[in-house]
Order: C-alpha cells, then sequence, then structure tokens
C-alpha cells in the first residue's frame, strides 16, 4: 500500500511539472527548450525584419539544440502575429521577433487587442538601424541644408515619399518636417522598395527609408544620400551627416530596433537563457559580417533595458503621431 501511495505521488508530481511547464527545469533554463521553438515574424517574407529573424533563428538552434522555426504572420500592421504571440502559452516555444513598429503601433491603433507592454515578457534587444534622406539623382540640391534653403524658397513644390503607417521612415520624416518648418508633401507608398524606386525614376524628389534600402543607390549615383536619422554619426553610413548636425537639430533621433519577445509570464530562466544566447550570438565574428552586409548595428540589451526603451519609444512616438496628425495620413 505504501509502494502505491509513493507511486501515486510521484505520477502526481510529474503531470503537476509538466502542466506548469517550469517545475521540470533547471535554475539556468537548461532544460529548456523541449521541442522545437516558433519565431513569429509578424511582416510579410523578404524585408529586413525578416531576414534578420532567419539569421538569429538559424544561429539561435546551434546554440538551444532545437529547431527554430520561422511563422511569418503578417497583417494588420503586425497586429496579427504580434496578437498570436500574445496569446501563445508562456513557456518560451513561441516568441516574436518584431521591430520598433512594436512601439509605435499603439499610437496609431488605439483599440489593439493586445497590450504592447503588460502582455510580453521582454527578451532582449538584437539591432538597430539608421533611417536615410536620400533626393533623387538630378535634385536641385546637394545637401540637407541645401534642400531646406530650397524648399523654404519653392513652397509646396517638394515631394518626399515613405512607406506610410507605423513605420519610423514616416513619422520621422513627418517628424523632421515640422520641427524645421519645410513646406514639403508627403506621397505615401505601400513598401520602402516602391518608394525608393520612385526617388530613382525621379518621380518624387527625396525618399524617407532605411539607410540600406537607399545607401546601394546612392553609391552607384543614381540617388543622392542627404543625411542619417540616428542622433551620432553612424559606422555604417560613413561620411554621411546626421539630421540633427545638418538641419541643426540637438537631440533629433529616430532609430529602428529589433528585438525578441515573449508572452508575458515567460519563467524568468527561460527569458535569461535566451538573452546569453543572443549576445553570444551578436559577439561572434560572423555575426559583424552579417550585420555589416544588412546596414544594421548590433545591439544586445538586457530583458528590462528592452522594457524600458519599448515604454520610452511608446510615449515618444504617440507624442510625434499627435504632434504631427500622422495618424490622419495613415
Amino acid at each position: 500500500m505504501l509502494n502505491l501511495k509513493k507511486a501515486a505521488l510521484a505520477s502526481a508530481m510529474a503531470v503537476g511539472a509538466a502542466l506548469s511547464g517550469t517545475s521540470a527545469m533547471s535554475a539556468d533554463g537548461a532544460a529548456y527548450p523541449s521541442r522545437p521553438v516558433s519565431l513569429v515574424v509578424p511582416f510579410a517574407p523578404g524585408g529586413g525584419v525578416d531576414l534578420m529573424a532567419r539569421y538569429i533563428s538559424k544561429r539561435l538552434e546551434g546554440r538551444l539544440g532545437q529547431p527554430v522555426i520561422v511563422e511569418n504572420k503578417p497583417g494588420a500592421g503586425a497586429a496579427v502575429g504580434t496578437g498570436a504571440v500574445a496569446r501563445a502559452r508562456p513557456d518560451g516555444q513561441t516568441l516574436l521577433f518584431t521591430s520598433v513598429a512594436h512601439a509605435i503601433n499603439p499610437g496609431f491603433y488605439p483599440n489593439l487587442p493586445f497590450d504592447a507592454v503588460k502582455d510580453f515578457t521582454p527578451v532582449g534587444a538584437v539591432a538597430t538601424a539608421p533611417n536615410g534622406i536620400a533626393a533623387r539623382a538630378d535634385a536641385p540640391f546637394n545637401t540637407l541644408s541645401e534642400m531646406m534653403t530650397y524648399a523654404k524658397a519653392h513652397p509646396d513644390q517638394l515631394t518626399y515619399g515613405a512607406i506610410s503607417g507605423s513605420t519610423t521612415m514616416y513619422l520621422g520624416m513627418a517628424m523632421f518636417v515640422k520641427e524645421a518648418g519645410l513646406p514639403v508633401r508627403f506621397i505615401p507608398y505601400a513598401g520602402t522598395p516602391a518608394s525608393v524606386q520612385a526617388a530613382v525614376a525621379g518621380e518624387i524628389d527625396m525618399v524617407s527609408s532605411g539607410y540600406a534600402s537607399s545607401d546601394t543607390f546612392a553609391k552607384t549615383g543614381r540617388l543622392k544620400m542627404l543625411a542619417i536619422s540616428t542622433a551620432k554619426p553612424s559606422a555604417m553610413a560613413p561620411g554621411v551627416p546626421t539630421i540633427a548636425e545638418a538641419a541643426h537639430l540637438p537631440g533629433f533621433e529616430v532609430v529602428n530596433w529589433m528585438g525578441i519577445l515573449a508572452p508575458a509570464n515567460t519563467p524568468a530562466p527561460i527569458v535569461e537563457r535566451l538573452n546569453r544566447e543572443i549576445k553570444v550570438i551578436l559577439d561572434d565574428a560572423e555575426s559583424e559580417k552579417f550585420f555589416e552586409v544588412q546596414k544594421n548595428e548590433r545591439f544586445h540589451s538586457t530583458p528590462e533595458e528592452f522594457r524600458k526603451l519599448i515604454v520610452t519609444d511608446i510615449q515618444r512616438y504617440g507624442k510625434i503621431i499627435q504632434e504631427t496628425g500622422a495618424a490622419k495620413q495613415k
């Protein structure tokens, strides 16, 4: 009878551990993961976020000992994929690889089916990247300062394009135009490639895009790179001035970031394990080369630092959206 009671007790404990998903895990998360991990990207395949997610996923596979499968779930301004992760079990088996759009969306869409902060556990940031302002090759100006002078002398004649909606390409340019008092017209595009090609073809005067998207054309003389959006000069854009210095707008900065989030209440050992593995990946020489090609800068943060960045950017971009009236134009 005693042995039967012991067996029953052991069985109950085993079931409890399986249901909780945490009891059987060691303090450092070493038992995680127990099966393939889903890395949800809330954007369509082929974009910069998707490419970075696929690189990180392959590297994580080697570190975790389980497949890390990228699942693209685009739609509703990234709300579809993001919402799916918010509703997933908090066991580390479903993760979100997202961008700064995660912090911008609350300002555009007040009725999101999730809370961008409360419904997620930050794992860590992975990368940052500047935006660039580029002009068509035959534009009657060669620098940002010259463009500003020309724009003020020719009100409403200059046009600029950007992917509309919850992007720093759009909001960053909207903020710059407002702060600099520029009488220029915005032309929305459905995607960054379309906006860049429009500038290359001379259909618009300028384009605000991720720096990497315009850099190739600038190097071949098909665009003129005027400035980048980081507060300080970037190694990714040698010789290109910042908007802050070229436009005399101290403190002006718009930075794209990418990072990984987990559902709220994901156990700390799992989060800490993932964060450590990400740091190892970012620190090696292979990643240095990949990031250089992608025109991204490696950016590792602690989970708490990443949480603070998200909270700060939600407040910051919410203010920009209100002050520029961007929500009415998206």
